[in-house]
């Protein structure tokens, strides 16, 4: 309710006001209170108000508490709440405030308090209750203006009046206050800004996109081969086409759907997807093997339609006969679940080794059958760095080619046609470039690796606004000095014990499935191949990168590819030369000032005031002990 009242100011017919609200702001700050001796915690503001009027400056901090009480009767609500947990919330609120004065104090080096106006909204909370006596009373007149309560909430004109006749009353900001904290708060955003770009990047879908899922190919007789670079939505594709095919009535429990694909990580994300979808009943999920052909060994399924994803994957399998047997079960599959011919003699391996799928399919004419949708999507750059003699002919040859990106990597693909040196046609590297694409960040290696990671991470959640679920650190090579244990350790030093702080872990699918808000991935490159991450970290330990190994460079375009917002480089100057990222990353600002002298001040400004405090009690001790005589 305080969230709609502030945006309804708007129509507040008054000239010259100008007013910006942030709403569930997230930050960390050093504190100095108690036993925190200057370490960091973190809190979250629910709004931070900017207004200006009439050449003044307003700041307001808002905690919103929604408790209620017997006194106040609203129609719908039957939560009640005693006196004991209406004061506890209104300490609570009144210490959020404190601290968020104390940390900016901290942050500025400056006192704020006497720039700030501080509020605690109670939507639900009447300002009449009982005394003792049963009269009835204003509530904690004591507090002058610091509570709004729901009679003036209730109403958007009693709203209107409290906010002309309190806020820009009162105390006022300096410009250069003013303008330090505003952008204090932009930056604080960018975890929100990342939400809303993927939120606009599911809505929208390209020309090429569209030309996907209306494609016409698989209904005439043949197979849908796709080829796209890493963020061009081949995986969003395919959830997008069971959704429309279920809703067309051509998936259900008849006309069922497979999903294949490689890594686990990406299965366990689609399978996610789809129970969010409601489309886990009609759509089974499985894995292709590079190693054997057991693949699909045991199955007596037969789907409608079938969707293979990361099948670049299949060109670096043992033998040709692994390859040969993933495509022929995917066939056999298909063709059970479309042909209802009992005994159909091109569905056998001697039709399949004759004959390419597309041709096995056509040759179908006299059956009349309404095919499925059969389709194989590539990423071309993973395959082109690699792509063996042996790999099937059907994947050379794309009915559609993606080369316009749903993520913001198009600094990412420019840097990948720097450090691959594989010769490939213009026309498949179609990489869009715009100097509007946020940067890639780079942020010089620590001697401690894990303390540069630390770093990094504590910044961005602390100082940027990032989630900590919306980030995963990718180390170049997995490094026993970079492990979960010795990253949560850094940070840990690093908080107030107890407090909320990122939390590092390693396993991707209960990651995917059920992620915390506290915790951050750190997964190798190959765990996270086909999966995004709004900020990824990719960590380049000493002497890891050769830029002559074709590996090498597969895995850095790996790892930069899973980015959608934000790529962060954590390496040496020397590997950010050898990579190319000096002409296309800048340096990470750090908002956050790491350091044991901070640490150090904050403990000798405790033993001062206990000192000073000490020597109050002895004056007071002296001054009263002669009296007493």
């Amino acid at each position: 309710m305080p969230k709609q009242r502030l945006k309804n100011l708007s129509t507040l017919n008054v000239s010259d006001l100008w007013i910006l609200f942030f709403h569930s702001i997230s930050y960390g700050g050093y504190s100095n209170r108690n036993q925190r001796l200057g370490k960091l915690i973190m809190r979250e503001h629910d709004f931070v108000v900017f207004v200006k009027y009439q050449g003044r400056n307003f700041v307001l901090f808002v905690e919103v508490k929604s408790t209620n009480d017997r006194a106040t009767i609203k129609h719908g609500i039957e939560m009640v709440a005693d006196s004991k947990t209406i004061k506890n919330h209104k300490r609570t609120a009144q210490h959020q405030l404190r601290d968020h004065l104390e940390i900016l104090k901290t942050d500025l080096d400056y006192e704020v308090k006497d720039e700030i106006q501080c509020y605690i909204m109670w939507p639900f909370l009447g300002e009449n209750t009982t005394d003792p006596k049963q009269q009835i009373v204003k509530r904690w007149t004591e507090d002058d203006n610091l509570h709004v309560f729901e009679n003036t909430i209730a109403s958007q004109e009693a709203f209107n009046s409290w906010f002309l006749r309190i806020v820009v009353s009162q105390k006022s900001c300096s410009d250069q206050i003013f303008a330090h904290l505003i952008s204090r708060y932009i930056v604080l955003s960018c975890g929100i800004f990342m939400d809303e770009i993927d939120k606009d990047l599911l809505a929208l879908l390209t020309q090429e996109q569209v030309k996907v899922l209306t494609s016409p190919i698989c209904q005439k007789g043949g197979a849908l081969v796709v080829h796209g670079i890493a963020g061009t939505g081949k995986t969003l594709l395919i959830l997008k086409k069971l959704q429309l095919l279920h809703q067309n009535g051509q998936l259900n429990e008849k006309k069922r759907a497979l999903y294949v694909c490689y890594w686990p990580g990406i299965r366990c994300e689609v399978k996610h997807k789809l129970k969010i979808m409601g489309l886990e009943d009609y759509v089974d999920t499985t894995r292709f093997y590079i190693t054997s052909t057991y693949f699909m060994k045991n199955n007596r399924n037969k789907y409608k339609h079938i969707f293979m994803d990361e099948t670049e994957a299949i060109i670096i399998s043992f033998g040709p006969e692994i390859v040969q047997n993933t495509f022929y079960k995917i066939y056999q599959a298909y063709h059970d679940g479309n042909c209802f011919r009992e005994n159909c003699s091109l569905s056998g391996l001697e039709a399949f080794q004759q004959h390419p799928i597309s041709a096995l399919i056509k040759l179908h004419i006299e059956a009349k059958i309404s095919w499925g949708e059969l389709w194989f999507m590539v990423d071309t750059n993973q395959a082109f760095i690699s792509l063996p003699k042996n790999s099937p002919e059907i994947l050379k040859s794309p009915h559609i080619i993606l080369n316009k990106l749903i993520r913001s990597t198009s600094q990412i693909c420019s840097f990948f046609s720097i450090v691959t040196q594989q010769p490939v046609p213009l026309n498949m590297l179609n990489f869009p470039k715009s100097q509007e694409e946020p940067p890639i960040f780079w942020v010089p290696r620590k001697q401690n690796v894990s303390q540069s990671v630390c770093e990094v991470i504590v910044d961005l959640c602390a100082a940027k606004g990032i989630k900590p679920s919306d980030i995963c650190v990718i180390p170049f090579l997995q490094n026993e000095m970079l492990s979960i244990e010795a990253i949560n350790l850094q940070i840990c030093q690093k908080f107030v014990e107890k407090a909320f702080r990122p939390e590092c872990i390693s396993d991707v699918e209960d990651f995917l499935t059920d992620r915390k808000p506290y915790e951050f991935l750190l997964a190798w490159a190959l765990r996270v191949k086909g999966l995004e991450f709004k900020v990824v970290v990719m960590v380049i330990d000493e002497d890891q990168f050769d830029y002559d190994d074709v590996d090498d460079r597969k895995r850095v375009y790996v790892i930069c590819s899973r980015s959608t917002c934000m790529l962060i480089v954590i390496s040496d100057d020397q590997n950010r030369r050898e990579i190319g990222l000096s002409e296309i990353s800048e340096e990470y600002c750090f908002n956050i000032k790491f350091g044991c002298n901070r640490l150090d001040r904050a403990r000798k400004q405790a033993y001062t005031n206990r000192i000073i405090e000490d020597n109050k009690e002895n004056d007071e001790l002296e001054y009263v002990t002669p009296k007493t005589k």
